[in-house]
């Protein structure tokens, strides 16, 4: 009872301490840890004082002025003409004045404006989760490794084991002569390469975790534990929203410069002191003011509206060729995958049996060897046949996962 109760001790700090991570967290940490993401933050500051920027159209302008001149005439009447003396305004002349402006009614500028810059910032935003969505790839790519490289490493163990065993048992024999050193010898050379093998996935098991590291900014270590992942959340690929909002921001683009046709009507006012003031046959310092309404509207473009439209027009179609291109690509790449998947299954239909047959075989061969009807060279080329056969069988596994990911990475737009 102490004995079970310390292995079940031993097992449920095991569990605890186990460091486990799936590929969905590897995925999230990629997103956050990567330098893009700040972009997000940046383009809603710029939506901010852009924003801002434009709600200054509907306060008052202010331009405050000061100006000196002389000029050589100004206008008069000759007093011989008249028989008596008329003022004349002075030919040097000096002010300071203050112009103001309000806006009444835009047309709408202000406003679509704004909506056009909301667009463009969705549309930026957009492009960000783009290339964010392109490290995905590269972070299923050194999880995936590192779950082959694992049960590569557990096959490896377990050829270690069994090798082991038999080169006990070989050597008894020899001891006993019943076999020759160099039969044992033989087990001794295929352990040597199960120690280069294991070094050398150990080397690539460290690289791939490296990458991982970089890519998610996660603390990783040799014993991390990756599980095989069932599935991840269906998503649409963020190119779909990116074509949807660039069609929006050229809707917006064409609605504000529609509004440049609309009439605008503003209040204005100038209020100053100088000389001479609006009484330009006073020639003295004086203050001067006035107010008033002014309606503008351009009546005439030279058709730049209707080019402008053509434009839009023709950019609209380019992006919905893009879209349709991509969705072609997106097409083509989810048959393969899905040729690929169809390919594995009919492929792990035979793996258990092909394992199965091997274990007879190598039995049967580690049997004649004990009986000195085979060579330890015969059983170890079994042994192997059957060892490439389990590793086989685990790798396709791993490969079916991986391409059943990459079929639901493509995120294609469904008709």
């Amino acid at each position: 009872m102490r004995v079970y109760l310390f292995i079940a001790i031993i097992f449920s700090i095991v569990g605890v301490n186990a460091q486990t991570l799936t590929l969905e967290e590897c995925l999230q940490l990629s997103r956050e840890n990567y330098p893009l993401i700040s972009d997000f933050e940046n383009l809603d500051q710029q939506l901010s004082l852009r924003l801002k920027s434009l709600n200054a159209n509907y306060y008052p302008k202010l331009d405050a002025s000061v100006q000196y001149t002389w000029q050589n005439d100004v206008p008069g009447i000759d007093a011989s003409m008249t028989g008596f003396n008329v003022p004349k305004a002075p030919k040097e002349q000096y002010k300071a004045f203050v112009d103001i402006q309000q806006s009444i009614y835009d047309g709408g500028m202000t406003k679509a404006a704004k909506q056009m810059e909301s667009s463009k910032k969705v549309a930026e935003k957009l492009n960000v989760e783009v290339q964010l969505y392109s490290i995905r790839n590269k972070v299923i790519d050194s999880y995936y490794l590192l779950l082959t490289l694992k049960e590569q490493l557990k096959q490896l163990a377990y050829n270690e084991e069994i090798l082991k065993q038999r080169l006990a048992e070989m050597k008894v024999a020899v001891e006993n002569g019943a076999l020759l050193q160099s039969e044992a010898d033989l087990f001794e050379v295929e352990l040597l390469k199960v120690e280069q093998d294991k070094y050398s996935l150990l080397e690539g098991q460290k690289a791939a975790l490296e990458i991982l590291t970089e890519l998610t900014g996660a603390n990783l270590s040799m014993d991390q534990e990756f599980i095989m992942p069932v599935t991840l959340d269906n998503q649409l690929r963020p190119e779909y929203k990116l074509f949807e909002a660039q069609q929006q921001q050229l809707g917006d683009y064409q609605y504000l410069k529609g509004r440049q046709r609309i009439p605008v009507l503003a209040g204005f006012g100038q209020v100053g002191y100088g000389n001479p003031g609006y009484n330009m046959l006073k020639d003295e310092m004086a203050t001067f003011y006035m107010v008033g309404v002014r309606l503008k509207w351009n009546i005439w473009d030279w058709k730049s509206t209707s080019s402008e439209k053509q434009i839009i027009q023709l950019q609209s179609e380019s992006f919905q060729t893009q879209e349709a291109t991509f969705t072609k690509n997106l097409s083509l790449a989810e048959k393969e995958v899905e040729s690929r998947i169809r390919k594995l299954d009919k492929i792990l239909e035979k793996d258990d049996a092909i394992i199965a047959l091997r274990e007879k075989i190598t039995q049967a061969r580690q049997s004649q060897m004990n009986n000195g009807t085979v060579t330890a060279a015969d059983y170890i080329k079994e042994f192997n046949a059957e060892s490439m056969s389990r590793l086989a069988k685990e790798i396709h596994l791993i490969e079916k996962s991986k391409a059943e990911v990459e079929l639901q990475e493509l995120g294609k737009k469904q008709n």
